[in-house]
């Protein structure tokens, strides 16, 4: 009889400890944060390039002793024109950039100076229609000739349709999230100027956030012309992460 009494107490006890270890407060089917898959391969459309070849310069001979920018992208990418960011690298000195767009035919649809190594597409022009195929290269001024290009297809419209509705379910309550929601969306459609811009805009808003550099970090880790990019952002993410821990 005492056993079976001490047994019962014995559960008692251990029941009382269990529930005193849960905080009133304290969410137990709190799911984590999503993260974003390391490998976010796609990005690169290149299987389904169009094979036509066109000329990387603007006039003139290329010369090997004319150094060109480095263009900051796959080499096939999709664009869907929201706030998306073409951007590349120069080393030398400047007076400037000139990002020309063309389509197969060489026809010029964008031609914008610059004055720093980065251009803002805040919509797709008219002039891009779903599902073509542009190439984009960049001209360092003073130089006449431009780089190499490379190219990008825009969405199809079932696609750009299927983009809308997502973005529109966005719910707007909370900036950041909504930011970082957008941001996410595009990159799972693999949608690299318009990820890259919705992450670029996240940082400049909330510099102190590590989640967007995690992001970033993790798409400009997909190609080698942005590795070390990639690299950085991904130790400012854990730099922030650490200063945020107790």
């Amino acid at each position: 009889m005492k056993r079976a009494f001490f047994s019962c107490m014995m559960l008692l006890v251990l029941a009382a400890a269990g529930h005193a270890q849960q905080k009133p407060d304290q969410k137990t089917d709190a799911k984590p944060k999503r993260k974003l898959d390391a490998d976010l391969s796609g990005f690169d459309v290149s299987d389904d390039k169009s094979g036509k070849k066109v000329s990387s310069m603007l006039g003139g001979s290329r010369s090997a002793a004319i150094p060109s920018a480095t263009l900051l992208a796959p080499h096939r990418a999709k664009l869907y024109g929201a706030a998306a960011d073409f951007s590349w690298t120069f080393g030398g000195r400047v007076d400037g950039y000139v990002i020309v767009v063309t389509d197969e035919d060489e026809n010029q649809l964008i031609h914008q100076q610059v004055k720093d190594p980065r251009y803002r597409l805040a919509s797709l022009p008219k002039e891009l229609q779903p599902g073509e195929t542009y190439y984009w290269r960049v001209q360092v001024l003073p130089n006449t000739l431009a780089s190499e290009p490379l190219e990008f297809v825009t969405v199809s419209a079932q696609e750009r349709q299927t983009i809308d509705r997502a973005l529109a379910a966005i719910p707007a309550s909370d900036p950041y999230e909504a930011g970082v929601a957008r941001a996410r969306l595009f990159t799972d459609h693999r949608l690299w100027f318009d990820a890259l811009g919705a992450y670029n805009d996240l940082i400049a808003k909330y510099p102190n956030r590590p989640e967007a550099y995690e992001d970033r970090g993790t798409i400009y880790s997909q190609i080698p012309a942005t590795k070390s990019l990639g690299e950085a952002d991904l130790a400012t993410a854990a730099k922030l992460t650490q200063t945020k821990t107790p």
